[in-house]
């Protein structure tokens, strides 16, 4: 009897344990334009100039910390590098006006996300997670035009702490000895727009970025697909 006790409470102990274990893991996640969560482009007209707002390849990547609660949920953390790259064109037919600059948002991002998942196979699981993030902003962007020196843009984050909502699904393949493989998408959407775009070119929107001044909302908003592997703990 006693004999038996023992097995037991070994096998109870491996179970937990290896429902707490400690994992950690790399991440590179592209950024895809997707018009559906207002992540595509933007444009505005003002006194004659037409300004469209384009994403340029943009991606994500950092460190995961997962830590299993129990065998359905898990908790996740870590630090992200976040390079959003666009484009701004301007024309004006009036003064022959034809030109764009490129700038870049950089940030770096801490997740907290709770993760569930479900056994489909003997090495497969599916992903689903919910969580938010704060966004540390490194700095504001500015840029001149490539062909005209006279158009510029200033591009002022929000704050430099922003908040930002995430959702993740996805699927992973669990190895004995080579880890975990993970691929999946996520959408990060932030509260409220992340920064504002003043573009000017000679006098116009000279008087940026005062109240009365013409901006483009930087929303923020972005989809990912995300490629993760988790070494063993």
């Amino acid at each position: 009897m006693i004999k038996r006790i023992f097995i037991l409470c070994f096998f109870v102990s491996v179970a937990q344990a290896q429902e707490k274990q400690t994992v950690f893991g790399l991440q590179y996640k592209p950024i895809v334009p997707a018009s559906y969560f207002d992540a595509a482009n933007i444009s505005a007209e003002w006194d004659n100039f037409q300004f469209d707002l384009s994403p340029r390849y943009s991606y994500s990547l950092g460190m995961l910390i997962r830590r299993g609660l129990n065998k359905t949920f898990s908790l996740e953390t870590g630090i992200n590098y976040i390079d959003r790259n666009y484009r701004l064109i301007v024309n004006n037919t009036s003064i022959s006006l034809d030109d764009f600059t490129d700038f870049s948002l950089r940030a770096y991002e801490i997740p907290y996300q709770l993760l569930t998942n479900v056994r489909v196979s003997n090495n497969i699981y599916l992903n689903v997670s919910f969580g938010a993030s704060h966004n540390i902003f490194a700095s504001d962007a500015y840029s001149e035009g490539e062909k005209d020196y006279q158009f510029i843009q200033n591009t002022l984050k929000r704050r430099r702490i922003q908040i930002a909502m995430l959702a993740n699904i996805g699927a992973e393949f669990r190895t004995e000895k080579d880890g975990i493989f993970y691929i999946g998408a996520s959408l990060h959407r932030p509260w409220n727009e992340v920064g504002r775009i003043y573009p000017e070119y000679d006098d116009f929107n000279e008087s940026a970025p005062s109240l009365d001044a013409h901006y483009l909302e930087v929303l923020g908003n972005f989809v990912t697909i995300d490629f993760r592997y988790f070494f063993h703990e």
